[in-house]
């Protein structure tokens, strides 16, 4: 197996290290015992394809350098960079930019220990400055004068920074991304300091596939679980009569509201609920005040389609799973092969896999994005 590489990236073995990490996939799903079609492979672009991304600093008598770690190394290993080739362009503009606007100010490098980058592909970015120091009455002020400085180099940049219990935000704090889907054009707010997809093109695939596994006859009404901010949401939502979408967290919950009013879209309700909370809805176990404060009524719904976007630890829930398996129709999409393998297994027993995607998302390690359809049986 090639190496992961940390802070660099190798374009011209790029095909073989997806050649090696898909034949690894495919082989863990295989081994789950269920026919599986053709996949489809969606390679990555090679160089410049991280929307975000965290640098430690190391700090160096009369100036510094931006760190990542290698993982699962003790004492940790460092691998500084000036700039990182596998980051989108703007990244790389921000992060020259500031080390030049920072490497004398030892007043604004006084406790930063990391820096995140947040960007879009037209060039929007959002630097955050990490502190492990309390801010003064005058910071925000000096925060200012930063971004200034920085949007003096031609960088279309606004700052955030964060220490114990603080935080200013200096003019923004998201970017607004685009995406070019079949049949329709998508914006979604994206916010610094949460959870978004970090490979716009892989991203864009994945939202293309997720769009192709609905019918263009009678696709009735969706169920979302884990739908974070509203990525998959806004991109399907005009393929179906209803939509209801559930997610946990506030501040996505909030984004996706926003993304939902953007794209001006009207036939989603979106509800704090949890999966299992979400079963017991639908099930009609239990009444729940969040739905009746957003005037849902479950049973003017009649789902036909489940999507599922669950963290890497997968679904593995029976409970879960059964509620799955009631669905005609079940969109998977996974960042874990191993623990879509175990699900599969389950799902494999009341439904057919049709689909098969693969989606380099994080080029050069062996992490995959997987996206699989499955019908009832």
């Amino acid at each position: 197996m090639l190496p992961t590489l940390i802070g660099t990236t190798d374009p011209a073995r790029y095909e073989q290290y997806l050649a090696e990490k898909i034949a690894a996939a495919y082989t863990t799903l295989a081994q789950a015992g269920l026919p599986l079609p053709k996949p489809q492979v969606v390679p990555s672009p090679p160089t410049h394809y991280r929307m975000r991304c965290e640098f430690a600093l190391y700090k160096e008598e009369h100036d510094f350098k931006y760190a990542m770690f290698i993982p699962k190394t003790q004492p940790k290993q460092r691998v500084l960079l000036d700039t990182f080739s596998g980051a989108h362009m703007a990244i790389n503009q921000g992060m020259v930019s500031l080390h030049a606007a920072l490497k004398d100010d030892k007043e604004m490098l006084e406790g930063l220990f990391q820096t995140d980058f947040l960007c879009a592909q037209d060039g929007q970015l959002i630097i955050a400055l990490n502190y492990h120091r309390k801010f003064d009455a005058s910071f925000a002020e000096k925060l200012a004068t930063l971004r200034q400085q920085l949007r003096a180099t031609g960088l279309n940049v606004d700052l955030v920074a964060r220490a114990r219990k603080q935080k200013i935000v200096c003019k923004r704090e998201d970017v607004c991304e685009h995406y070019a889907l079949d049949g329709r054009a998508v914006k979604l707010y994206q916010v610094e300091g949460t959870f978004s997809q970090p490979n716009a093109a892989a991203c864009e695939a994945m939202l293309n596939f997720a769009r192709s596994c609905v019918p263009t006859d009678n696709p009735r009404d969706l169920l979302e679980l884990y739908c974070g901010s509203g990525t998959f949401t806004v991109a399907l939502a005009d393929l179906f009569t209803k939509v209801l979408a559930t997610e946990v967290g506030r501040v996505p919950t909030q984004t996706a509201l926003r993304n939902l009013a953007l794209n001006d879209l009207h036939n989603v309700k979106l509800c704090r609920l949890s999966a299992h909370e979400a079963a017991s809805a639908i099930a009609r176990e239990r009444p729940f005040r969040r739905l009746l404060a957003q005037d849902i009524a479950i049973e003017d719904y009649h789902f036909s389609t489940l999507l599922v976007d669950p963290p890497r630890a997968g679904i593995q829930d029976d409970a879960a799973l059964h509620f799955a398996a009631q669905f005609e129709r079940i969109i998977y999409i996974s960042c874990n092969p191993q623990t879509l393998a175990l699900d599969l297994k389950v799902l494999g027993q009341t439904h057919k896999i049709v689909k098969l995607s693969f989606f380099d998302q994080f080029p050069y390690t062996p992490h995959l994005e997987s996206g699989v359809l499955l019908l009832k049986r």
